[in-house]
């Protein structure tokens, strides 16, 4: 069938009132731009004005916006998972407890490594683990007197506050 057939055979379904009647599309970005290249410059010019984490001051926070895939950050949200205060005591988190050792036993067994790390994906949080993992190594080795923590001047505002949180002395550091 033909295309001509197919508008013929169908019904009518406009209605006058429904039609326009004023003019479009006579903003002048409509007329100015006759090329492609023309078109693309000024869609360049447009998307340059944008606002993203790559063009501007990245917020507290976006360390995690962008790491984490929304998959991960879902199930944060369930009651179930998200809602345990992180000094709960040890007799009310046992299921927390042996959800994360079943886990990391199957991270094990499907990566075929010895142990894996359920700790936080997010900076903030990623970096406190890590800075309690140097502060327990020092005093594991009799060398707990070790608390100085250099924070360039331009570090992310949380990095002084993990190192604080540690029990460690922020020193900051000037960049030359």
């Amino acid at each position: 069938m033909r295309f001509e057939d197919l508008e013929a055979a169908a019904p009518e379904t406009r209605h006058a009132s429904f039609e326009r009647a004023d003019l479009y599309l006579q903003q002048k970005v409509f007329n100015t731009y006759h090329s492609e290249t023309e078109m693309l410059r000024y869609l360049t010019r447009l998307q340059q004005k944008d606002l993203s984490l790559a063009h501007s001051m990245i917020p507290l926070g976006s360390c995690t916006m962008k790491l984490n895939a929304t998959a991960e950050m879902m199930p944060i949200t369930w009651p179930e998972m998200g809602q345990l205060h992180p000094f709960s005591p040890g007799d009310q988190a046992r299921g927390y407890m042996q959800f994360a050792r079943e886990l990391e036993g199957w991270l094990c067994e499907i990566t075929g490594f010895a142990g894996v790390s359920l700790q936080p994906n997010a900076g903030s949080a990623g970096e406190y683990a890590g800075l309690l993992t140097i502060r327990d190594y020092h005093r594991s080795r009799g060398e707990g007197h070790r608390k100085v923590c250099l924070i360039p001047s331009s570090a992310h505002g949380t990095n002084p506050a993990s190192a604080t949180m540690a029990g460690m002395k922020v020193v900051v550091v000037a960049l030359r």
